[in-house]
């Protein structure tokens, strides 16, 4: 499967999308939601700390400790740098403090 396709999550709560519709005969007929993630697993690289994730311990950003910090470039890096280790081509990657915005252009090389 390609990694920009894996199971979604309800980015408010970070629970499973769930769809439980029946069919005619009256069994399940959807149930765990797929689709593209790319967003949702950059969302989480952004939010993880390292040492987090078991399986990938160097892996994640920790964006909330940006809060105080007026030094962008280091957050660049880190943040090109975290979603390259996940596989992600990265065009782009701006932190804009004036305005509060985190600017992310990268996508999975689906080819």
């Amino acid at each position: 499967m390609a990694k920009n396709i894996d199971i979604l999550t309800d980015p408010a709560t970070g629970d499973l999308r769930i769809d439980t519709r029946r069919n005619s005969q009256g069994v399940y007929a959807e149930g765990v939601q797929v689709g593209e993630a790319t967003a949702q697993n950059q969302a989480a690289i952004l939010q993880m700390m390292k040492g987090e994730s078991k399986e990938y311990p160097t892996l994640g950003v920790g964006i909330t400790n940006i809060a105080n910090d007026h030094e962008t470039a280091g957050w660049v890096c880190e943040i090109t740098e975290q979603l390259k280790a996940d596989g992600m081509r990265v065009n782009e990657v701006k932190i804009d403090l004036t305005n509060n915005k985190l600017i992310v252009d990268a996508d999975y090389d689906t080819k």
